[in-house]
């Protein structure tokens, strides 16, 4: 194997160098395109990445929190960092009212992919949302989208549910209409029985890490469905809770077990080095938990001291890089005139006052990063 050199993360932190794809990362938060694409170059180079997947969401889990043209942005991204392995997952844009159908959404997929979209994000999954759509993720309403991802081997990244905590308890952010957790997970399994060969990954453990046994058998139930290990810590600590069982699982599971850190463009330093400051939590939880050689303390709660797994070189390998490789390949190439002239369109919406989601500043900031795409200068 060629030797990688360390990045600045490798060398503050002691890990080996090794090839790591970043299957998680978000631009959700309002930015200059300039900004996100500093965001994306400090990311990349500080933690010596081998690649990252962009998750588009052109609808937040808060009601007024929308942007439905993150997916350009992205692809925007994809096409000046082309010498990079950058992907991108577009995400559905709902209406929640009566204009959403099925042959909407198969629509939204094909041109989806015609621009150049890797897979499909969704947040659908996540309970404010999932209440605001108003049926269930196995209603009719997604059916075509479910099929169509299915026959055409396009791969699905499903936020569901939330920590079992949020609907219990003196702080629980969840009560009344909210769909329950294992309500969610029903819809889920229903969609999974209908599409059994959806290639689907399920963010954040699934939120079964506090379930051992049955996340296990949820596993061996459904042979195309991948785990992402994007922090919640409170799936660390459970791992952390019996690590021979744990150990055990990641290697019966290593080939459907992805990296990711659900990072943002929150911060964009100029200074790589601010990037631990701003993004080194998530990413080396990760990796403490899964090759750490000694007991270690989260940075954002203390849980006490907790044992790594310390996986095999070969899990680490295929959770690192091998595994998204072999469920994406190449990323896809980016149709540079489609992605021209689809933000020309939406900028023609801003312009006439057809987009209403946002304060008058986040428009005009949206409307300039619009005009940069539209004007294919990279």
């Amino acid at each position: 194997m060629q030797m990688r050199a360390l990045c600045l993360n490798d060398q503050k932190k002691g890990y080996p160098a090794r090839r790591i794809i970043d299957s998680h990362v978000h631009m959700a938060f309002p930015m200059a395109l300039d900004d996100t694409a500093r965001f994306v170059q400090s990311y990349i180079t500080y933690f010596g990445l081998d690649g990252l997947v962009l998750l588009s969401l052109p609808h937040s889990n808060r009601a007024q929190a929308t942007d439905p043209f993150n997916a350009l942005k992205a692809l925007y991204l994809k096409r000046l960092f082309s010498s990079r392995r950058v992907y991108v997952f577009g995400g559905l844009y709902h209406h929640f009212d009566r204009r959403d159908s099925p042959e909407g959404f198969v629509h939204q997929l094909e041109q989806m992919r015609l621009l150049g979209c890797d897979g499909l994000k969704m947040l659908l999954g996540k309970p404010p949302l999932r209440l605001r759509l108003g049926v269930g993720l196995d209603d009719p309403l997604l059916e075509g989208a479910w099929r169509w991802c299915e026959k055409e081997r396009f791969p699905v990244t499903l936020h569901l549910g939330d920590p079992a905590p949020f609907w219990r308890g003196q702080g629980a952010q969840y009560t009344g209409a909210a769909p329950s957790l294992e309500k969610l997970r029903a819809e889920t399994e229903n969609v999974l029985m209908r599409h059994p060969e959806l290639d689907l990954t399920l963010c954040h453990f699934y939120f079964m890490a506090d379930e051992p046994k049955r996340a296990l058998k949820f596993m061996r139930a459904h042979k195309n469905v991948s785990f992402d290990l994007t922090p919640g810590s409170e799936m660390y600590y459970s791992f952390s809770q019996d690590t021979a069982f744990w150990s055990d699982f990641f290697l019966e599971n290593e080939t459907r077990i992805l990296f990711g850190t659900d990072s943002d463009n929150w911060d964009s330093p100029a200074d790589i080095r601010k990037c631990e400051r701003s993004f080194s939590y998530p990413f080396n939880l990760v990796r403490n938990a899964l090759e750490g050689k000694a007991p270690f303390r989260f940075e954002d709660m203390d849980y006490g001291e907790l044992t790594p797994l310390r996986l095999t070189e070969q899990a680490l390998q295929s959770i690192y890089s091998q595994n998204l490789l072999r469920r994406l390949g190449d990323p896809r190439p980016v149709d540079g005139e489609m992605l021209r002239r689809v933000a020309r369109h939406a900028l023609s919406m801003y312009r006439s006052g057809k987009i209403e989601e946002g304060d008058a500043q986040r428009q005009q900031l949206e409307a300039k990063n619009l005009e940069q795409i539209a004007s294919g200068l990279i």
